[in-house]
């Protein structure tokens, strides 16, 4: 839970109403949803160590019925090139809600992210590109650029899932636009369910990615560390978005990891 959101019975639940109308589409609004914006921290649950689930990366456990949701909002990614923006359908233009929980136990790091979309795109043809979500870590710090990192002092770990047959998630490196690099130790896992609906707007995507929580590499996020900066990005296939044409999270959110409370216990 953010750390703004301490406050227990009617006045609190006032506040989060109040934040959520005043930040999320009216049809979207859910008490049980708590809204993100950048520069936030949110609270990584801690799963005891006899809770399993299912499958390593069950996106519809039930698990995650018990523990904390959040939502924020993401934007077009400025476009690198004036080009870039001849590639934007009109449809990228708009803005769009990621709804996602992070979760750890003491060997492995979690996070479950679920967004609507009205159509299933599975395959990148000559006209048509897949769906896919990533996860962006920054390694040396907030003030990293969240556009793919800040140069060889300031690089970011990606963990990209996209939508097709293989289920593939890569785990990458990149310090600044056109560095993007798989990295050597490819230990994030990940499974995407698509779910359809009679009415194809409140169709949607559910994705969990995880990777043991020891890190292998430099390029590698820690999480022992009490925060760990994370950005969002989504390519919505139906509106022609691939590579860095993309809706993300401008800035970071900055994730609470529990580590100072472990050793302080």
């Amino acid at each position: 839970m953010t750390k703004r959101f301490i406050l227990h019975g009617t006045v609190a639940c006032a506040m989060a109403f109040t934040a959520a109308v005043a930040w999320a589409d009216p049809a979207e609004i859910n008490p049980n949803v708590t809204e993100i914006k950048p520069g936030d921290s949110v609270e990584v649950a801690r799963l005891p160590d006899n809770i399993y689930l299912r499958t390593q990366d069950d996106p519809d456990d039930i698990i995650w019925d018990r523990l904390p949701t959040y939502r924020t909002e993401l934007f077009p990614a400025p476009p690198v090139h004036p080009s870039v923006k001849l590639r934007f359908d009109e449809g990228a233009e708009r803005s769009k809600h990621l709804y996602f929980q992070v979760a750890r136990t003491s060997e492995r790091f979690y996070v479950r992210m679920h967004w609507k979309d009205a159509s299933q795109d599975s395959a990148t043809t000559v006209d048509s590109f897949r769906d896919g979500v990533a996860i962006q870590y920054a390694l040396n710090g907030a003030d990293t650029s969240y556009m793919m990192g800040s140069g060889p002092e300031k690089p970011v770990n990606i963990w990209y899932w996209r939508a097709d047959d293989e289920q593939q998630v890569e785990n990458l490196a990149a310090g600044g636009y056109g560095s993007t690099s798989s990295l050597d130790a490819q230990n994030v896992t990940g499974i995407g369910s698509y779910y359809p609906e009679s009415v194809a707007q409140d169709s949607e995507w559910r994705v969990v990615m995880s990777r043991p929580l020891a890190s292998e590499g430099e390029h590698e996020v820690s999480f022992d560390q009490a925060q760990v900066p994370v950005a969002f990005a989504v390519w919505q296939g139906s509106d022609n978005e691939r590579d860095g044409n993309k809706r993300v999270t401008h800035t970071w959110i900055m994730l609470d990891t529990g580590v100072d409370d472990e050793s302080s216990s």
